[in-house]
């Protein structure tokens, strides 16, 4: 009897022992990944890839794969914001690996890497390989967070972008509109959120020569704006341009002065 309580209590103390060794592996994680985030704030990539790499590892270790994952993202991140593609996409690789082997492959986490390897490409102008990586992330963003939600409607934006990039404005209309209306259910057609949208399928239907329609949604975006900022913002001189740009386009000069006109009055003010 006293051997199996001598048995009983070596047992607990060995699981005791095991998360106590867990939790200070943890803890030295979470503050690599803190010294991670602060030299990222003070915009001091290179020591932050340090340690972010650091923590990703400590993480793994321990078994936190979505820790490991985002840290490896963030690593991803920063060097393609320093054009450093190749790099940036080994460390994805390694994020993706992690989360392909464990027990969800189809986290957050894991559409994240998706969405920061459909930057890279992009960023290369392999826009076939970043449509499949952002096709991807949308699938698990769609299965996470249902139809209807303001991730979703990005990753919607995203993939608009590329085919915009890929000059395939019929595809770039349809994944526009997609985010739109999910931004629409969500904050309402006159939010800041909407604005985007309307943006970006006045540049589609403006390339598309379709001037009608992109006047329609550059003119929806400048009045929610106004609403948002008021009438002098610098923020609108950017709309009155579009807007501008497209008369010209149309030949309607008189208008398109009007607008370039506005524009101006407002950038005189704001400095």
């Amino acid at each position: 009897m006293t051997t199996i309580k001598t048995m009983i209590v070596f047992a607990l103390f060995a699981i005791l022992s095991i998360n106590t060794v867990n939790g200070q592996d943890n803890a030295v994680a979470e503050n690599l990944l803190k010294t991670a985030d602060d030299f990222k704030n003070k915009s001091i990539p290179e020591s932050a890839i340090v340690y972010y790499e650091k923590s990703a590892i400590e993480f793994n270790k321990t078994g936190n794969t979505e820790k490991a994952i985002g840290s490896y993202n963030q690593i991803g991140t920063i060097l393609n914001r320093q054009d450093k593609y190749e790099q940036a996409k080994s460390y994805l690789e390694k994020a993706l690996a992690i989360g392909l082997s464990s027990n969800d492959a189809n986290s957050l986490a894991v559409a994240t890497t998706y969405i920061t390897l459909g930057v890279t490409y992009g960023a290369e102008n392999q826009f076939e390989k970043s449509l499949i990586y952002h096709h991807k992330a949308l699938s698990i963003r769609l299965l996470k967070l249902g139809k209807n939600n303001a991730d979703v409607a990005t990753s919607y934006g995203n993939i608009g972008n590329v085919y915009f990039r890929k000059k395939d404005f019929d595809k770039s209309i349809e994944a526009h509109l997609k985010a739109k209306q999910i931004r629409e259910k969500i904050f309402g057609k006159n939010s800041v959120e909407v604005i985007q949208s309307y943006t970006f399928l006045g540049n589609a239907y403006k390339e598309k020569k379709n001037y009608k329609k992109s006047l329609n949604y550059y003119e929806k975006a400048l009045v929610n704006k106004i609403e948002q900022l008021g009438q002098a913002h610098k923020d609108l001189i950017k709309y009155y341009q579009n807007i501008s740009e497209v008369y010209n386009l149309m030949g309607n000069k008189l208008k398109s002065d009007e607008y370039r006109i506005k524009g101006e009055e407002i950038e005189k003010q704001s400095k």
